[in-house]
C-alpha cells in the first residue's frame, strides 16, 4: 500500500522581516539550483516582501504568471 503524502499547511508570514527572509531564501534556493526566476516572478516576490500584496494575492499572481 502506497503512503499518502499530505501537504504541510502554509501559514502567511506576519511581519515584513519574516517575508523578506522567506523571499530571500526562496530566491537564493532557486538560483543555487540553477533555475533563475523570471523578472516578473522577482517583481511579485518583492511586492509580497514589501507588504504591497497579501500572501493570497501573491499565490494567485504566481499561479497566473506560470499558468498553474
Amino acid at each position: 500500500m502506497a503512503a499518502t503524502v499530505q501537504p504541510l499547511p502554509i501559514k502567511p508570514l506576519d511581519t515584513l522581516e519574516e517575508r523578506r527572509i522567506a523571499v530571500d531564501s526562496s530566491l537564493g534556493s532557486t538560483l543555487a539550483e540553477g533555475v533563475p526566476p523570471s523578472p516578473a516572478g522577482i517583481a511579485l516576490a518583492e511586492r509580497y516582501a514589501s507588504g504591497e500584496i497579501t500572501f493570497e494575492e501573491y499565490g494567485t499572481s504566481v499561479r497566473a504568471l506560470y499558468g498553474i
